[in-house]
């Protein structure tokens, strides 16, 4: 007789594997179907973007820079080389990894980044942070790094405030360093921090500034996220048509905006846009990178040229380096993305998954995954017992939803697998088996007495068992009780069937 056990304990989590290898004629470069709105690619919108600038975008992700500077956030040397070998595989064209002048720990790191790339011939920019001096740029030479950011604020807030300097003597510094970096052979990106609330002719005072002396593209930082979609569009655009200079815009959190804005920006023609993994970042963060990437995607319809299932991957990798905790909530990446609990939305992804999903989960790294809680309904009750291939009538299954609303309104919060399989047992009377031990002089009369209770079926074993007892869940507690009270019978333990093997 085979007795199976109950599971251990585990979440209460059904992975539903869907069919992944779907292709679709508007997607070339993507695997996997996609369910957008046809709105965003109507006439009237599509002429609004700037269609070839969605498609030839280039990702300058920041996350061993902008991302370090999150308050309390070291990465390690090891760290930030793995997130660079992340970044490279996922397929970003610029990793700008750290600031040199900040220890010789970021310029030996950043070393190691830039071997890397050399010893595996890697298509990937590495790019060095400095600030608009000699000391900061010679520090990102010594690391080999093939970029330079150099940046300099030019908002008038800045020049009072912080920097006591006039424009004229900010114009000054840029074209200094600008020059001097582009003497020593670099690609240069010259930042205008704090540019989104920069005086109209100054920024482009000091764009053109910066491009004369060899600066090759402008990263219009949205420091503090002054901006909104419709501004951030109207700028970019206005700056495209006054000076011939690629765009990167770099844009911040603090209104929950970032990725709109920079999706914005690359609508009006930006060439490059800024991310970090998991949208880290100075106070509420920047444009998250998986964000970007699906948006782009999904509902922009651009070519995937990145590798898509990794950013799971890294985003775990990067929330273990930062210590700081992914919100499940995160698009793309939270653990929330793909789970579901409503009767309505599982009923409808059981029978087609892209009822409540625009996307495969498999399509970043996920899996779609089924909660059994207080708003469950009857098909994911029924996709939990096929995966322990119980099968239930329409009234047990009725039954189990009422118990498993109750049970999860009590505990607020989703049930665990063995309290679900518990309320199973209790509404389907499932097998339940008892051991019984006997004191070897007593066992005539312990047999006698057992034989007296109905409800059983009764087993003689050989070993340090000497009964086992068939009986049903329902009726196993009552039983045990009758048992204990046999003279003779020195220990009892029930097992309940969960499924056959």
């Amino acid at each position: 007789m085979v007795i199976v056990q109950p599971p251990k304990k585990i979440h209460l989590l059904i992975n539903l594997k869907f069919n992944t290898n779907l292709t679709d004629e508007n997607f070339k470069m993507s695997k996997y179907k996609i369910y957008v709105s046809d709105y965003n690619f109507a006439d009237e919108v599509r002429k609004e973007q700037n269609i070839q600038s969605m498609n030839n975008v280039k990702i300058c992700d920041t996350t061993l820079r902008d991302g370090e500077q999150t308050a309390g956030v070291i990465f390690s040397s090891d760290e930030k080389l793995e997130i660079a070998k992340y970044l490279a595989e996922l397929g970003v064209e610029q990793i700008e990894a750290g600031i040199p002048v900040v220890s010789q720990n970021d310029v030996d790191a950043i070393k190691l980044i830039v071997k890397e790339k050399e010893e595996r011939n890697l298509k990937v920019s590495i790019m060095g942070w400095s600030r608009a001096n000699k000391k900061d740029i010679d520090k990102v030479v010594e690391t080999g790094c093939d970029a330079i950011a150099i940046s300099l604020a030019t908002s008038n807030i800045h020049l009072e405030h912080k920097l006591h300097r006039t424009k004229e003597e900010i114009l000054n510094m840029a074209a200094e360093a600008v020059s001097y970096a582009h003497s020593h052979g670099l690609y240069i990106s010259f930042n205008a921090e704090d540019g989104s609330r920069t005086d109209y002719d100054l920024l482009i005072e000091y764009i053109k500034t910066c491009k004369n002396a060899g600066g090759k593209r402008l990263r219009l930082c949205d420091t503090v996220s002054a901006l909104n979609p419709t501004s951030a569009k109207f700028l970019v655009k206005k700056i495209k048509q006054t000076v011939d200079i690629p765009i990167e815009i770099h844009a911040h959190n603090d209104y929950g905006l970032a990725v709109a804005n920079s999706l914005a920006a690359i609508e009006a023609g930006a060439e490059y846009v800024s991310t970090t993994v998991n949208g880290i970042g100075e106070r509420s963060g920047n444009a998250s990178l998986e964000q970007i990437i699906m948006s782009l995607i999904c509902l922009y319809k651009t070519d995937s040229k990145y590798k898509t299932e990794n950013l799971k991957k890294i985003s775990e990798y990067v929330e273990n380096a930062s210590n700081i905790k992914v919100s499940q909530m995160l698009p793309v990446v939270g653990e929330n993305a793909f789970r579901h609990e409503s009767g309505i939305h599982v009923d409808g992804l059981l029978k087609f998954p892209f009822t409540y999903q625009t996307y495969s989960p498999q399509m970043v790294g996920q899996k779609m995954k089924l909660i059994i809680g207080k708003m469950s309904g009857k098909s994911a009750i029924k996709g939990k017992l096929d995966e322990y291939k119980i099968k239930a009538s329409e009234t047990d299954m009725d039954e189990i939803l009422k118990q498993v609303k109750i049970a999860a309104e009590r505990r607020k919060s989703a049930l665990l697998d063995e309290e679900f399989i518990e309320i199973v047992h209790n509404v389907m009377k499932k097998e339940a088996f008892i051991l019984v031990e006997v004191l070897p002089k007593e066992r005539p009369k312990v047999y006698d007495e057992i034989g007296k209770i109905s409800d059983i079926e009764v087993y003689e074993v050989a070993g340090n068992v000497d009964i086992i007892l068939k009986t049903t869940q329902k009726s196993a507690e009552s039983i045990i009780e009758k048992i204990n009270e046999i003279e003779g019978v020195t220990k009892t333990a029930t097992y309940a069937v969960i499924k056959r093997i």
